[in-house]
């Protein structure tokens, strides 16, 4: 039985409890590679005067404060840390190491300046270890700045939103180490704390049927209330899909395929045109969680193929 397009936000609502939330914040610093000794990949082509740029996700409810100094860290969201040049990605180490936790910590009057550090360690700064692998280990990434007076007003993440630059800068420390040795070093630039605008995120494992792989993109503010438009393309004609949507990434095996969402709401039952296509306009239901998480995938039936089915490739959405 198909279900309603319109009914999907209907089936959100009724799978998330409404919450008062967090909002989700975006932290973007930006620098320039200053020196560079470093012989393995993926560094070796980085050359001094390239950009950089390290960014996350911080959820402004999920916090610890330090029960000795005033500071708070924020916690990163791991799948959304990058540190990026013109000619490398480089994400954190995964799975990150057992019993810690990578923050981004706020100093507020500590004990007259105010600053930003990443760290294991709310109290003070330590890198955080990357995927790649040096002499010594993983490279780790380091990064601080000090600013003088009363910057900042609280320990609050939502008010610290803004741009920092030099204005009223004391110090500050960027590098990729290798153990402990800083072979790649880097001038910060500015540092912008925003709240992250939600976008859909293609996660892939897409499973091809006769008519190949489906396509699935997704438009639209993940906002609540705001309009959005599920699309699928390359799938088998006539066919009725299922729109699978997960509140987490469970990756099960399906049919010769991965199944990414745990299917906690569906499926949206839905028929494919005589073109291979569907839209499916919904609108986001207001007072989901912030920082809510939403995996899509659909499945199509597909007589035809190899293993009877297609699975197009799967989205990942987040609330704000």
């Amino acid at each position: 039985m198909r279900l309603a397009p319109s009914l999907l936000a209907a089936c959100l609502c009724a799978a998330l409890a409404p919450s008062a939330g967090a909002t989700i914040v975006k932290v973007t610093i930006h620098g320039t590679v200053a020196f560079n000794s470093i012989t393995k990949a993926p560094f070796t082509q980085v050359k001094t005067g390239d950009g950089a740029v390290l960014s996350f996700l911080l959820d402004s409810g999920s916090f610890v404060d330090s029960p000795s100094f005033p500071t708070r860290g924020y916690v990163i969201d791991q799948s959304s840390c990058t540190l990026a040049f013109p000619t490398a990605t480089v994400p954190l180490q995964s799975p990150f190491p057992a019993g810690q936790t990578p923050y981004f910590v706020i100093r507020n009057n500590d004990p007259a300046v105010d600053g930003f550090f990443i760290s294991t360690d709310v109290d003070g700064p330590t890198s955080l270890p990357l995927a790649p692998v040096g002499s010594f280990g993983h490279f780790a990434d380091a990064f601080h700045v000090t600013y003088e007076g009363s910057t900042l007003a609280s320990l609050d993440l939502l008010g610290a939103l803004g741009s920092y630059d030099y204005t009223g800068l004391t110090v500050f420390g960027w590098s990729v180490d290798d153990g402990p040795f800083d072979p790649l070093g880097i001038d910060f630039v500015s540092m912008t704390i925003e709240t992250a605008v939600p976008t859909w995120t293609d996660e892939g494992h897409a499973l091809a049927g006769v008519a190949g792989k489906p396509v699935f993109t997704g438009s639209g503010s993940l906002a609540g209330g705001s309009a959005n438009s599920l699309a699928l393309a390359s799938a088998a004609p006539g066919a009725l899909a299922g729109l699978i949507v997960g509140l987490t990434s469970a990756s099960l095996p399906f049919k010769g395929g991965t199944l990414v969402p745990a299917p906690d709401v569906g499926p949206v039952l839905v028929p494919v045109s005589g073109a291979g296509t569907i839209a499916l306009p919904f609108t986001m239901p207001a007072g989901l969680p912030a920082g809510t998480s939403l995996w899509m995938q659909w499945a199509v039936p597909d007589v035809a193929a190899v293993h009877g089915v297609a699975l197009s490739n799967a989205l990942l959405g987040q609330t704000p």
